[in-house]
């Protein structure tokens, strides 16, 4: 397995979590779940096309990218409700239904990213 599938896995095994996590009451560790499955899957199409993806800044090129190169105006909204996600861990401001809507925006993203993943480019 190479390190861009193991992103891939364990971005899935971390939404799954999150799910699990929200489901269990626990929104800070359903937040921080769901960003770590977005971070990982960034990191498979950064492994998978040799691009740097260090830095919570770097993650942000990457993304920015994705969306000049799919024409999809979207993505970098749907990355900014992941990165709110990512603060609510630390801040606890969301509701738990914010969190959960949060979620599903996440997953929309998720889907997104793991189209780009699959066609190699």
């Amino acid at each position: 397995m190479t390190l861009a599938q193991d992103n891939m896995t364990t971005s899935r095994q971390l939404i799954e979590h999150a799910e699990e996590e929200l489901r269990s009451g626990e929104s800070l560790q359903a937040s921080e779940k769901a960003w770590g499955a977005v971070v990982h899957r960034l990191k498979a199409i950064a492994r998978q096309r040799r691009w740097r993806h260090g830095g919570h800044y770097q993650l942000s090129e990457i993304v920015s990218r994705l969306a000049d190169e799919t024409g999809d105006d979207d993505m970098e909204d749907l990355f900014s409700v992941a990165e709110a996600l990512h603060g609510n861990f630390y801040n606890n401001w969301k509701t738990e239904a914010a969190v959960r809507r949060n979620i599903e925006t996440v997953k929309l993203l998720l889907d997104k990213l793991s189209a780009i993943y699959e066609n190699g480019n």
